[in-house]
């Protein structure tokens, strides 16, 4: 059996009392969302992501990337507030694994994919994405498009919440041991005091006209 230091779980939270301390530096150009239509169809690409190092630094030490896309079709009406048509929702994962020092993406319907460094993952994070959404009348039309990238999902939350009312069960049940349990309530209690960064980018397509379903 493999025995670690004691000091394992020391060093890697005070690393991430280190990284939530140290100041980002400034990327040369800010993320951005953007939206192109060909023939009705929207094009919704980000870039980029991952420029200025911090979410790669978070991955790093072991906080995934959750980036949460929304897409809505509105209807332009003269005189009136616009109409809601339809939406679509879909998400991305992104971590880092340790063990194969690489970066792993999961995205909606489970396709896995894995890259041996950060840039071939930020490259992979900036493939625009083509959704079917046409509008089913005739009108002028726009799309509307949400990203919202957060360090932390709702089974973190979830987790420190159990950590914070006692909750060490996984350990005690021989998925891991009581100091690992510890270590990860620790590191989610510094991620809630340090205030991990969030980014939520939204952008409005031009308008467009659409003479409704053939005939």
């Amino acid at each position: 059996m493999r025995r670690r230091g004691k000091g394992g779980g020391g060093a890697a939270i005070l690393a991430l009392v280190a990284l939530a301390a140290a100041p980002w530096r400034v990327a040369a150009q800010s993320p951005s969302l953007a939206i192109t239509i060909n023939r009705l169809v929207p094009r919704i690409q980000t870039t980029p992501l991952l420029a200025d190092g911090k979410y790669v630094a978070l991955m790093r030490s072991g906080f995934p990337l959750r980036l949460h896309y929304r897409l809505e079709l509105w209807h332009v009406r003269s005189g009136w507030f616009d109409q809601f048509v339809s939406d679509a929702t879909w998400d991305a994962l992104a971590r880092h694994d340790p063990l194969a020092d690489d970066f792993v993406l999961i995205r909606t319907g489970g396709t896995v994919r894995r890259y041996a460094t950060a840039e071939e993952l930020a490259r992979a994070l900036g493939i625009p994405y083509y959704v079917t959404l046409a509008p089913k009348g005739a009108g002028r039309f726009y799309f509307l498009c949400r990203l919202d990238l957060t360090t932390l999902n709702d089974s973190d939350l979830e987790e420190l919440t159990r950590w914070l009312k006692g909750d060490v069960s996984p350990a005690v049940s021989g998925q891991g041991s009581l100091g690992d349990a510890l270590a990860r309530g620790l590191q989610r209690v510094l991620v809630r005091i340090a205030g991990l960064p969030r980014l939520t980018l939204e952008t409005r397509s031009t308008e467009f006209r659409s003479e409704g379903p053939p005939r």
